[in-house]
């Protein structure tokens, strides 16, 4: 079926990946809000990635490796060339997903292609792109929506080797496979499966493509191995922080599963997901085996980490797109009800519906730092992701008044609000080169209070720095009751109407 000369369902990949891009330009528009966390710390890492290449040429191929901490290189990397020929700003960071989009897209409907006839293989590449997680991580810059897209990638050149019959392909799989690891190390838990069992056939050309990606993975792993394990002992550390369910628990089992309908897809495409297991499974397509194996491997290779978190299960949402176009054989009713479906849930979780509950909780589900319920829909993903917003955080500010010509400043920070962070202000301490260290205060040690320049403080809730230390309200404490030390330079609110005291320590 044709519309002019476009086939309709080329026209409705167009429609969609279009609808998305714009809708994303627009929201990154108007959102003037600092990042934070993850999102501060990448950029920041960008930038000095930026910095080495202006100031060391070529040479700075050998400094890379070392400058991405614990994370590999790939991810900053692109948002630093797109620092350079955009300009330094949050906006060009973020704008690094949007080409990452149509790589999803488009790797997606290849995909489906194999298993599927032609609308309902691009109905799955809309899908994934339209996913309420995937808005809310396509407009931030975190690594997972390019570890999503050449994931994606991988298993669409992976089908093309033929299992691994066709020297050449095998070739370009391997260079893919190295450029996601030199994305995140994960990759490889959502890949293997798939790769093994179209190397049983071929395990000469499967050694063929294991080489580029070897070399490539090496070029970041080798020289930060010691890093990336104390990096992952720490992730470790922060599943058990966090409350994480405990490893071969039913709720470790239902984790993924839960988050995948309740923060992931919502409750509709929940169903349909189900209903298009059932469809794929009783299709007995030898092609879907791949498929199954990149879900299956993925899912069980999850609940065996103890670091918990949606955005981990994000890579799998290509595969769960797939299946659940299996579903939605009657392609022209599919059209009429799933567009205004998609169309809705993009503007809840894009830009906000004020008329309807900021959350609807069907069950709820497991308590802790965070608690995750089984929603109908969610408009935000924890009050952290969502409407855009033009708000000032005050960061600069402080900076700026802190901030002493040919003198180095020690910045003590005790609260961690998402965006105004540690990580943040360290954004702007790069961005702008001024001379400032932020030293996070996490105990009630007097000695480390007073040997700051300045300290920042929150006289309400320090954010989610109480995840790491129940020592704060003792450091705010002391701060504000000695202040013959600590002389009060500054006293203002914060969009969330947290109000923060700024300090200048008397040295004695």
């Amino acid at each position: 079926m044709e519309f002019g000369h476009m086939p309709r369902h080329r026209l409705l990949l167009a429609a969609g990946l279009g609808y998305v891009i714009l809708t994303n330009a627009i929201w990154m528009a108007i959102d003037t809000r600092p990042p934070f966390w993850d999102m501060a710390y990448h950029q920041s890492t960008a930038l000095r990635i930026l910095n080495a290449f202006s100031n060391d040429g070529l040479r700075a191929f050998l400094l890379v490796p070392h400058l991405s901490g614990g994370y590999p290189l790939l991810y900053p990397s692109l948002v630093a060339l797109f620092y350079a020929l955009f300009g330094t700003s949050v906006d060009a960071a973020q704008a690094v997903n949007l080409p990452a989009i149509a790589v999803l897209m488009l790797a997606t409907y290849g995909i489906a292609r194999r298993v599927l006839p032609p609308m309902q293989a691009a109905v799955a590449g809309v899908l994934v792109i339209f996913y309420p997680y995937m808005l809310w991580l396509s407009r931030e810059t975190m690594i997972d929506y390019w570890l999503c897209s050449l994931v994606a990638l991988a298993l669409f050149a992976l089908y093309r080797t033929e299992e691994f019959s066709n020297v050449k392909r095998c070739f370009l799989f391997g260079v893919i496979c190295g450029l996601g690891m030199l994305t995140k190390a994960t990759f490889l838990l959502y890949v293997a499966l798939p790769a093994l069992w179209f190397a049983r056939k071929n395990w000469k050309n499967a050694v063929i493509a294991g080489v580029p990606a070897l070399l490539l993975a090496s070029y970041w792993l080798l020289p930060q191995w010691a890093v990336f394990r104390q990096y992952l002992a720490t992730t470790a550390m922060f599943g058990r922080v966090e409350g994480d369910p405990e490893l071969f628990t039913w709720q470790n089992v239902l984790f993924y599963v839960r988050t995948l309908e309740g923060y992931e897809i919502f409750l509709p495409l929940f169903l349909t997901f189900a209903a298009g297991l059932f469809y794929a499974a009783r299709s007995r397509k030898p092609e879907w085996m791949p498929i199954f194996l990149w879900i299956g491997g993925g899912s069980l290779a999850l609940m065996l980490i103890q670091n918990k978190d949606p955005r981990f299960y994000a890579p799998l949402l290509s595969s769960v797109a797939v299946i659940s176009a299996a579903a939605l054989r009657r392609t022209r009713l599919t059209l009429v009800l799933l567009i205004p479906l998609l169309i809705f849930q993009h503007y809840l979780v894009s830009f906000g519906i004020r008329a309807l509950p900021e959350q609807v909780v069907l069950v709820h589900g497991t308590k802790g730092f965070f608690d995750w319920n089984w929603n109908l829909y969610t408009q935000t993903y924890f009050g952290l992701w969502g409407r855009p917003a033009r708000e000032d955080w005050r960061i600069e500010h402080v900076l700026s008044d802190v901030a002493q010509p040919g003198r180095p400043i020690a910045l003590g920070m005790i609260p961690t609000i998402p965006r105004f962070d540690p990580e943040a202000f360290e954004f702007y301490i790069t961005l702008h080169q001024y001379p400032i260290e932020v030293r996070r205060l996490w105990n009630s040690d007097i000695a480390s209070l007073a040997d700051n320049d300045y300290i920042v403080l929150c006289e309400n809730d320090q954010g989610y720095a109480t995840l790491f230390s129940n020592e704060m309200p003792k450091l705010n404490g002391f701060v504000q009751a000695h202040p013959d030390r600590f002389q009060l330079v500054e006293r203002f609110s914060l969009p969330n109407a947290d109000v923060i005291r700024l300090y200048k320590v008397q040295r004695s």
